[in-house]
């Protein structure tokens, strides 16, 4: 279940870079007004830092999903010792 999250996160994220990408060459056009290019500008900017943290939160979710398995395994040892 958690590989089907992280993977579809990473996904999102990754079609939403080429997004980005897609938009600042679209800026680069000049066919815009000087009103709609700091407003494309400025939603790429919100939407470059809401990338970058649903990035970083679903690897730190990977992160922590990879150590469950030992931290189970650890407390299943210390729990049959004692």
């Amino acid at each position: 279940m958690f590989d089907i999250i992280i993977r579809s996160a990473l996904d999102i994220v990754g079609r939403t870079e080429r997004l980005i990408d897609a938009m600042r060459r679209l800026l680069q056009n000049d066919d815009l007004d000087e009103v709609q290019v700091y407003e494309l500008d400025y939603e790429i900017e919100r939407l470059g830092d809401v990338v970058f943290n649903v990035d970083e939160a679903v690897r730190s979710l990977a992160r922590t999903v990879e150590c469950w398995p030992q931290a189970a395994l650890a407390h299943e040892i210390r729990r049959t010792l004692h």
